[in-house]
């Protein structure tokens, strides 16, 4: 959508019998998600024919980008790979935005784990004790923007060498890259407890917490749930109260028009699950062992599970409460609903999968000390972006630039017509 908006003639290869729509066009047709189709046009391909996949390679041949949202390996066996369309159209730039990326331990599809498994950790370090909105797609916007960004930078590099490259774009990687800028104290602690901040600069502030009252602690995170609802930042977050703390009739853990993804509380936690579809709803129905609520009106269709959402949580976990969390998903996958924990921002980073990417990587500060961070989820043709330098300190390369402008300039007006060039001094307090 970004690219479109800025010009490029996006084509959409749809499926010709798009069962979503079909089955929830009374809730698309009037919801922001057909915004999201603008400036775009559209044409209908059946990818598993010999005739639709000779249609999509002739598009490519007058295409420069071509962007795929689907597991990993799934278009190999229609022949549309990266490797395979690069001989069709050698500039090619081919994008592909998954859960978790191309490889690694979470590479490959599990039934019932979907893309959103890749918001796991951010629950845990949203500030002011708010979660995101349970219907704002967090994963897939990050991993649009990064996207987008890459494919600007790509198609630039694509004309300047001639080749084309595979850009490989993991929803978990994009999600935690923004969750480190905006993960606050609670973000901080994390990365402290996963190894990613040394312990001396922990040493102010745990000295800070440990002279707070667990009332003031209490007391404090009380008002801050309050503020976040006031400023309409979202729903408190089920890791703000504890298990024992009852829920007001206010506090709904759904949001928005639709019921996507709902959280519900366990015995010793909190998980999330796809409601909307109609047969995962089937599904959990008969998991709870509750098909009549299948002919309850209230909870007939995704629109009115989402009307009546406090109810359907009221229900739901009554039976929930009774055991505990990984129980119930393992359930869940059991069946083919989509499904993840609330998990913690450190458990995130702790995850194989950010292992296998390389994301966390150490990094010299300005001061000498050696910590890490999080680097750039995106992958070229498999490999990351290298860090080519360490955070400076304010004007560290002042003196290397001016005299590149000095040569510049040189360069430009020869010796006798150099402009005076006025000497920029900085300060090293």
């Amino acid at each position: 959508m970004l690219l479109a908006d800025m010009g490029a003639d996006v084509i959409m290869v749809d499926d010709p019998v798009d069962d979503i729509s079909n089955e929830f066009q009374s809730t698309i047709s009037e919801s922001a998600q057909v915004g999201l189709r603008r400036n775009k046009r559209s044409v209908a391909l059946d990818l598993l024919t010999l005739e639709g996949r000779s249609l999509a390679q002739t598009l490519v041949r007058g295409a420069d980008v071509v962007i795929e949202c689907l597991p990993p390996g799934t278009l190999a066996h229609a022949g549309l790979t990266y490797d395979a369309l690069s001989t069709v159209q050698p500039h090619l730039v081919y994008v592909s935005i998954s859960a978790f990326g191309q490889d690694g331990p979470r590479s490959v599809p599990q039934p019932g784990v979907p893309a959103l498994e890749a918001l796991r950790g951010m629950l845990g370090v949203a500030p002011s004790g708010a979660e995101p909105p349970r219907d704002l797609p967090i994963a897939d916007l990050a991993a649009g923007l990064y996207a987008a960004f890459s494919v600007s930078a790509a198609l630039v590099a694509a004309k300047q060498q001639g080749v084309g490259v595979h850009i490989d774009v993991p929803m978990l990687g994009a999600t935690l890259a923004i969750a480190a800028l905006r993960a606050g104290d609670a973000g901080a602690e994390a990365a402290h407890r996963a190894g990613l901040v040394p312990a001396a600069a922990m040493a102010g502030a745990e000295a800070g917490n440990a002279a707070q009252t667990d009332a003031e602690v209490s007391t404090r995170a009380r008002q801050r749930r309050v503020l976040a609802d006031a400023a309409g930042h979202g729903k408190v977050s089920p890791l703000a109260v504890p298990l024992s703390a009852p829920l007001s009739d206010g506090d709904e853990r759904f949001g928005g028009p639709s019921a996507p993804w709902p959280t519900f509380r366990a015995r010793d936690g909190y998980f999330g699950m796809d409601l909307d579809a109609q047969t995962h709803w089937e599904a959990i129905c008969a998991l709870v062992h509750r098909v009549d609520l299948l002919d309850d009106p209230r909870f007939g269709s995704a629109r009115e599970r989402a009307r009546h959402q406090a109810a359907l949580r009221d229900v739901l976990e009554a039976v929930f409460v009774l055991e505990d969390r990984d129980a119930w998903l393992a359930r869940l996958v059991a069946v083919g609903v989509p499904c993840t924990e609330i998990s913690t921002y450190s458990r995130v980073l702790s995850d194989p999968q950010v292992a296998h990417m390389g994301w966390v990587r150490p990094m010299v500060l300005p001061s000498g000390e050696t910590t890490h961070t999080i680097v750039s989820p995106v992958r070229l043709n498999g490999q990351s972006p290298v860090t080519r330098l360490d955070p400076p300190a304010p004007g560290a390369h002042t003196g290397a630039i001016i005299a590149e402008l000095d040569a510049d300039l040189g360069a430009e007006f020869g010796a006798s017509e150099r402009p005076v060039h006025i000497s920029v001094r900085t300060s090293t307090s």
